[in-house]
């Protein structure tokens, strides 16, 4: 970060204008908005294989077996873990790019609200899965083994949307967009929260074993895309002059 003298002004409305351009300058000059979606990005991709091979732990005895196949009416709890841990070392990688960005340009970003919601968000995603485990939303059919769907309304999807980690990723974007004062950011974090609550609250019925896929790379692609518009619109390293 350079540093230069600041303009004389005159008159107290140009001394606040100053103020004001100073102010803007270092906002700018604290962001690094394209780092987190790229650590979430990857961290959406790399649960693919989880999702693919990791082997369901019944946990919370959930299952039921029959002759020929076997039901639990819970979500893989590898998954569920995958997911908390994934997000907390995100955070801290988050954390320490921040920390590092601030040594380098002699400005530093207020993260630690955002880290902090966002462990925090993660702790509560695991929390409800595990209470939704013993309090499902909707009534559980009487014969586990029966083919007939779900009939979960309104409520009950949006409040399902509501805890997936792509909502997680979304609401923990949205105090980013806060911490960094990033207008663009906002609109971005809206848009990705209104499409992580419509693929995390959709009841998914299929026999293919990457019935998944598109709701990881879906996000993971929106991640990505932002990442590098983000990146390519990025301040200076020298900073605010």
């Amino acid at each position: 970060m350079t540093h230069e003298s600041v303009p004389q002004a005159d008159t107290p409305q140009e001394l606040l204008a100053t103020v004001r351009d100073l102010t803007r300058q270092v906002r700018v000059a604290q962001r690094g908005t394209w780092f987190p979606l790229l650590v979430f990005a990857v961290v959406t991709l790399v649960a693919i294989p989880v999702y693919r091979y990791a082997p369901y732990v019944d946990l919370f005895d959930t299952c039921r077996s029959s002759a020929d196949h076997t039901v639990c009416r819970t979500p893989n709890p590898t998954e569920l873990g995958y997911w908390t841990v994934a997000l907390m070392l995100a955070y801290a990688a988050i954390a320490g790019f921040y920390i590092r960005q601030a040594r380098q340009r002699g400005v530093g970003t207020p993260v630690r609200p955002y880290v902090v919601a966002g462990i925090a968000l993660a702790v509560l995603m695991a929390a409800a899965s595990v209470w939704w485990t013993f309090h499902p939303l909707v009534p559980l059919p009487a014969d586990p083994f029966s083919t007939d769907p779900i009939d979960s309304g309104t409520a009950e999807l949006l409040i399902l949307g509501l805890t997936s980690p792509l909502a997680v990723i979304g609401l923990a974007l949205l105090v980013l967009a806060w911490v960094e004062r990033h207008g663009a950011l906002l609109v971005y974090s809206l848009a990705y929260l209104a499409i992580g609550l419509a693929m995390g609250g959709k009841a998914i019925q299929s026999t293919s074993p990457w019935f998944f896929l598109p709701y990881l790379l879906v996000p993971a692609g929106i991640l990505l895309l932002g990442a590098a518009a983000f990146a390519l619109l990025r301040p200076s390293t020298k900073g605010p002059a």
